[in-house]
């Protein structure tokens, strides 16, 4: 009987077993995969956000070229039906592209072979692509924005932290406030004011998406 269990002991001595070495080196290696992953979650992310920047440089630049061409705004251009058809819809001519005119707005970009598409596009992180007149009495002239349709209101798209991000990427001056520029945020339809924009910053607490984006043009 005991000289089996000196067998047995023997035995169990003898099963490989891992060296603090060896389990070091595989906890690093968990390490290093585990920081792959996230490292790789994040520049989809950088990327995506980059998309909604390129998208507005996209707009603006298609702007332009329609005014330079035919001297009137995409979408406002009342003899936009002499130029591409008279399938085109006219818009009233009067300087400002209102909530009548904003189909008509893509339409005339595309019709110029500006975009690709008559639609309001789309962005990588969803919504849609609209146009607005003065969406704040301080914030004069015309802008795009991006947000969630519902209905004839746009819910948030982005979080606070996302929509740092993407202000971090627009602004060569390091100006981070989400008020002035470029590119600014407000609420989304529905949301409580200071949820996306406290004052001069963003309320980076809110993981929720409550952010809608504008850029000028």
């Amino acid at each position: 009987m005991v000289r089996n269990q000196q067998l047995s002991t023997k035995v169990r001595l003898k099963v490989p077993g891992f060296t603090l070495v060896e389990l070091a080196i595989v906890l690093l290696v968990m390490g290093m995969i585990a920081g792959a992953i996230f490292k790789g979650q994040d520049l989809i992310e950088s990327a995506r956000i980059r998309s909604i920047l390129n998208d507005f440089n996209r707009f603006r630049l298609a702007v332009v070229m329609y005014q330079e061409t035919y001297g009137m705004l995409p979408g406002d251009d009342n003899h936009a039906s002499a130029h591409f058809g008279g399938e085109v819809t006219n818009g009233n001519g009067n300087g400002i592209i209102n909530y009548e005119e904003e189909q008509t707005f893509w339409q005339h970009l595309n019709k110029s072979g500006q975009l690709s598409s008559a639609n309001p596009p789309t962005s990588k992180l969803g919504g849609r692509y609209k146009v607005v007149y003065q969406p704040t009495p301080q914030w004069p002239g015309h802008w795009l924005q991006l947000g969630k349709e519902n209905g004839s209101t746009l819910e948030g798209i982005l979080t606070p932290k996302q929509a740092q991000l993407l202000k971090s990427k627009a602004e060569d001056n390091g100006n981070l406030n989400p008020t002035q520029g470029a590119i600014r945020f407000m609420e989304g339809a529905g949301v409580p004011k200071g949820q996306c924009v406290q004052g001069d910053h963003l309320n980076l607490e809110v993981d929720a998406p409550v952010c809608v984006v504008l850029a000028a043009f």
